[in-house]
């Protein structure tokens, strides 16, 4: 009888029998079906890749150059250690830094992906993606960002999966000739990584490298940039926005390349700060900045800034306009200019303090609406008006607001003289305070 054996550093796909290393032998079928039943209890990762040899040997033999094979990690038995130190490590954790003890289960993540990297190889590394289901799998909490036009160069971020607060440490992986480097950096979230490499042509710095990633509660998108120093063996932190403020607030950010030179821009969309006379409910519309930053000497700096048109928006505009008395530029966001004199009329332009418009429900189903419902507690007393929008020549235009009317069976009665032939359905008697859409009466 064959006694198999396994040395600490040997993984766990090759085995060793009694006279010696015979790797030819895993293509035997009754030598694997064998080794399985004599494999220790214990070694329960042995035995899977036993069993997938197995299963693989009675696969028919079809276009054999051009099969596909699993790919199995080095050192897969060492790697499951790692992960119950790290793991060990991560709930013992004290506090939200990754200093001192703290540090240590993050750099067992760290090598282990390093290994796992390396074990792809080179060629393999736009498959970096495995590295992350690898580990995830081990139960660690980590996040791999690859930028396909420069693979060479690979993200891991590693999250505390038993304190959300906890700070993350994000491992640069880059290729130095054949040496795989590792270099860890602090993140104060860590959360959904974006990762861009791109050549500077400055020999002191020949390659710059920018994450994007999100922290807090709502999450704030925050940038960092480094740059290689011209040994390529470190790199260097040129920039951090560590408090948010750069990119300004909640909301999105990615790269993206305006104008094609190959250096990628930062472009954000953040939720401005909502207008004093208005109340907008939690799904209701909301105003939005679109910020552009642009890389000079000194790294990323604001290019651009301006809010996103929506037919809120004009709204939200329009009003101000008349509160300045700017009538020519109101005009200008209505579809009939006339119409003005109407909104001054019925007190669109008079200061009531806070929140004296609201936002109470838009056009069902739709997160882009083209027409809101609006409380307004103006001059005259609280009235709702269904205000619509149109789209001409690229901007959003007021079309026309329309007040319903409640009659005492529950519905709805429309002036017929101000009745809109697109108009929805119109709201009954009962109404939400939210922004729920409430309960709709039949049509008179």
């Amino acid at each position: 009888m064959l006694h198999l054996s396994r040395p600490a550093h040997v993984p766990a796909h090759r085995l060793y029998v009694r006279g010696g290393y015979r790797p030819h032998r895993l293509h035997d079928r009754r030598f694997l079906a064998h080794a399985i039943r004599s494999a220790p209890v214990s070694d329960g990762l042995g035995r899977l890749l036993l069993w997938l040899a197995l299963l693989a040997s009675l696969a028919p033999a079809v276009a054999r150059s051009q099969s596909l094979r699993p790919w199995t990690p080095s050192g897969a038995d060492s790697l499951l250690v790692w992960a119950a130190d790290a793991e060990a490590k991560f709930r013992a954790a004290q506090g939200d830094s990754v200093v001192g003890d703290n540090y240590a289960a993050y750099d067992i993540v760290g090598r282990a992906g390093r290994r796992l990297l390396g074990s792809l190889g080179r060629a393999n590394v736009r498959q970096a993606a495995l590295v992350e289901s690898a580990l995830d799998s081990l139960g660690l909490e980590t996040h791999i960002a690859l930028d396909a036009s420069q693979p060479d160069f690979v993200l891991l971020m590693v999250r505390n999966p038993y304190r959300p607060t906890a700070h993350a440490v994000g491992y640069l992986y880059w290729y130095r000739n054949n040496d795989l480097r590792m270099q860890g950096v602090e993140f104060p979230g860590g959360l959904r990584p974006q990762s861009r490499v791109w050549w500077t042509g400055d020999r002191s710095a020949p390659y710059e490298w920018g994450v994007i990633q999100y922290a807090g509660d709502p999450q704030v998108p925050r940038l960092s940039l480094f740059h290689l120093d011209p040994s390529g063996a470190e790199w260097l932190l040129q920039q951090d926005d560590a408090e948010g403020t750069l990119l300004g607030g909640p909301g999105q950010a990615t790269f993206a390349d305006l104008n094609n030179d190959g250096r990628p821009e930062v472009v954000a969309w953040l939720r401005a700060p909502t207008d004093s006379l208005f109340r907008e409910c939690p799904d209701c519309p909301h105003l939005t900045i679109e910020r552009t930053l642009v890389e000079r000497r000194e790294g990323f700096q604001y290019f651009d800034q301006r809010l996103v048109p929506s037919p809120y928006a004009t709204f939200v505009a329009f009003v101000r306009l008349l509160h300045d008395h700017n009538l020519a530029a109101a005009r200008r966001l209505l579809e009939t200019p006339a119409h003005a004199e109407r909104a001054l009329a019925l007190g669109f332009g008079e200061q009531r303090g806070k929140g004296t418009w609201s936002i109470e429900y838009g056009e069902p189903g739709e997160p882009w609406p083209r027409w809101l419902e609006m409380r307004f507690d103006g001059p005259h007393g609280v009235r709702r008006y269904v205000v619509h929008f149109a789209m001409h020549d690229g901007h959003w235009l007021i079309h026309d607001w329309i007040e319903p009317h409640v009659v005492a069976t529950g519905g709805v009665r429309v002036d017929p003289s101000q009745q809109d032939t697109a108009a929805p359905a119109r709201p009954s008697a009962t109404r939400a305070s939210t922004a729920r859409r409430p309960a709709r009466g039949p049509r008179h």
